[in-house]
């Protein structure tokens, strides 16, 4: 895994910068561009393809202690998280303005909080107070169903995962449940951590190394008619079930290359600092991409693309060094100062 963990900060890196390039060419728009969205959405597929991959490698082929690694699970994302809920509520409570889908709603808070979904009218959607919350959701629910597998070696927890996930999926399907709880629980989408989780298995067991360089070729075919069909794809609904497919079909095999090259690809000290520092990326980039972008295009207008163009790389490279910049004076000052509680 060490001679290998490079490849996925690179992932964690690009995973980032989509959702955030996404965030940012939406920003000046008053209605959603597909193209775009999917930018964004495949971002956050890649992210939970990874956490699969990376939550079976690290518990490894035996059972594991549950406690411990919910504990640390817990420790890694939430508190960063309540952080920036507790900002977003309070700026929408005192400065609505500033928001174009958040508002302020005390009983959304305690909800975002502790991870229950809800429908967000603000958001038209089953989104947390803190929109980008909602992929937080789904890892918190993964990670509580890994823990419960705990007690089964490797194998047996990803074929029991597969299963379950599957069902809800099917589930949802079927029946396309309109309370928000169970409609969020029988979504397609942690289907994404389930491929990662194989993929994870496939790296214990030794596979990906052997298997990925001889079927390089077809892979990358295959990735590439993925992603073409996840763009092209367009009922109207920028998270549409055929759309993920592609989109995860690309996401899969994209991990699965990286790890199997690994050991080939080059070390790209940005790409690796980027990874590291890729979850404050995701959580401060809406507010470095409306500091810059909405301040700019508030000033010199939304007609003119030449005028925008540069605006939205300037949001672009803000948000990069504001996520650099969080996790190198908050993010990693915190976790350092929690473990040593834990």
């Amino acid at each position: 895994m060490n001679a290998k963990l490079h490849t996925i900060q690179y992932l964690r890196a690009i995973a980032a910068t989509l959702v955030l390039i996404s965030h940012a060419l939406l920003y000046p728009t008053s209605e959603q561009v597909l193209a775009y969205g999917r930018l964004g959405w495949l971002g956050v597929i890649v992210f939970f393809v990874v956490s699969g991959f990376i939550m079976v490698v690290v518990t490894g082929q035996a059972r594991f202690e549950p406690r411990k690694f919910l504990r640390r699970r817990v420790l890694r994302v939430v508190p960063l998280y309540w952080v920036f809920t507790l900002v977003a509520a309070f700026l929408a409570l005192g400065m609505p303005s500033l928001f174009k889908t958040t508002v302020f709603d005390g009983l959304q808070l305690a909800q975002s909080m502790f991870f229950v979904p809800f429908y967000n009218p603000a958001s038209h959607g089953l989104h947390p107070l803190y929109k980008l919350g909602w992929t937080l959701n789904y890892e918190m629910f993964f990670y509580l169903s890994f823990a419960l597998l705990a007690v089964v070696d490797a194998r047996r927890r990803v074929w029991v995962l597969t299963l379950a996930y599957l069902a809800l999926a099917i589930i949802g399907g079927l029946f396309r449940p309109e309370s928000a709880i169970p409609a969020f629980y029988t979504s397609y989408m942690p289907l994404a951590f389930v491929t990662g989780a194989w993929l994870g298995l496939a790296q214990l067991e030794g596979k990906l190394e052997t298997l990925v360089p001889r079927l390089a070729a077809p892979l990358a075919v295959l990735a590439l008619a993925g992603l073409i069909e996840g763009f092209a794809f367009d009922r109207g609904v920028v998270e549409d079930e055929m759309a993920f497919l592609g989109l995860l079909v690309f996401a899969t095999i994209v991990v699965a290359l990286a790890v199997g090259f690994g050991r080939l690809l080059p070390r790209i000290g940005l790409l690796e600092r980027l990874g590291d520092a890729s979850y404050s990326i995701y959580l401060v980039h809406i507010f470095a991409v409306g500091a810059v972008a909405g301040l700019a295009l508030r000033l010199l207008g939304t007609d003119d693309p030449w005028i925008v163009g540069p605006i939205l790389v300037a949001a672009i490279g803000f948000g990069l060094a504001s996520g650099c910049l969080l996790y190198r004076l908050v993010e990693e000052p915190l976790m350092r100062g929690l473990k040593r509680l834990a």
